[in-house]
C-alpha cells in the first residue's frame, strides 16, 4: 500500500506546477500540524480529473490537474465540512478536427482541420460537506463549486510544427458547477496520519466557451480521482493506529 501511495504521488507532483506546489506546501508546513486538533486540521489535495466539455463536435476527453489545499472541521461523530482551494485546476481536451481562426490568412491555411489541444487553466474554490458512516471509514460528499478562469490556449498540430493560439479573453471568466464525492479514509496510511482516496463528479452549470469558439451551451465536466493527505499532530497519528483493527 505504501508503495502504491508514493508512486501516486511521484506522479501528480511530477506533472504539478512547481510554484502551486511551493506555495501550498509552505502554507501546510507553517500551519499544518500547529493548528491540528481534533475538530480541525488541513489537508494537501491532489486530483486528476478527466475532463469534457458538452456540445463540442470531435472532442475527446483528456486528464488534467487539481492541486489545492483544504481545511477540515469536524461538526459532529459522522457530519463534516471542507472549505477547498485549488490553486491550480488544469481542464484539459482533446479535439480530432480543428480550424486555426486568426486574422493572418496564411497562417490560418496551414492549420485547417488539423487535431488540437485545448487547455484552461481555473483557480476552483469549494466548499464540501461530507456524511461519514461510523466505523466503515466510507464518506460521502456534495460541494459548490466556483471557478475563476487564469489563462486558455489551443495548441494546433500541423506539418510543420504546433502553433499555440491565446484564447483567454474567448472563456467566460467564472464557471459555476457543483462537485459530488465518494471517499474511503485510510487511517493507517501516511504513518497514521491518514490517507483520503476519493471518487468526485463535477457537473458545470454555465456556459464555459464564448460563441465565437464554441458555439452553444459548453459545460464542463469531469471524473476525478482525487487523494486528501491529511495534517495533523503526532498524538492524533498515534492514536489513529491504536484504533485500528
Amino acid at each position: 500500500m505504501k508503495i502504491v501511495i508514493k508512486i501516486v504521488l511521484c506522479f501528480l507532483l511530477m506533472i504539478t506546477s512547481q510554484t502551486a506546489f511551493s506555495q501550498a506546501a509552505i502554507l501546510a508546513a507553517i500551519f499544518g500540524d500547529k493548528v491540528a486538533s481534533e475538530k480541525f486540521n488541513l489537508s494537501l489535495e491532489l486530483g486528476v480529473p478527466f475532463n469534457n466539455f458538452s456540445n463540442i463536435e470531435n472532442l475527446s476527453s483528456n486528464s488534467g490537474i487539481n492541486f489545492g489545499i483544504a481545511g477540515n472541521v469536524k461538526l459532529s461523530e459522522n457530519w463534516y465540512i471542507s472549505p477547498t482551494a485549488y490553486f491550480l485546476s488544469k481542464r484539459t481536451a482533446k479535439l480530432e478536427s480543428f480550424t486555426l481562426n486568426t486574422n493572418d490568412s496564411n497562417l490560418n491555411a496551414l492549420y485547417q482541420n488539423v487535431s488540437a489541444d485545448l487547455l484552461v487553466k481555473y483557480i476552483d474554490v469549494n466548499a464540501f460537506v461530507y456524511y461519514q458512516f461510523n466505523n466503515s471509514g466510507f464518506r460521502i460528499g456534495a460541494a459548490p463549486q466556483i471557478s475563476f478562469r487564469q489563462n486558455a490556449s489551443i495548441t494546433y498540430k500541423g506539418e510543420l510544427g504546433d502553433f499555440t493560439q491565446d484564447v483567454k479573453p474567448q472563456i467566460n471568466k467564472t464557471n459555476y458547477g457543483a462537485l459530488f464525492n465518494l471517499g474511503y479514509y485510510f487511517k493507517t496510511g501516511n504513518k497514521g496520519k491518514g490517507l483520503m482516496l476519493n471518487l468526485r463528479y463535477y457537473q458545470g452549470f454555465t456556459d464555459v466557451f464564448e460563441d465565437a469558439l464554441f458555439s452553444g451551451n459548453n459545460k464542463s465536466n469531469y471524473f476525478s480521482i482525487h487523494i486528501s493527505l491529511p495534517f495533523i499532530t503526532e498524538e492524533l497519528a498515534k492514536k489513529n493506529l491504536e484504533e485500528t483493527p
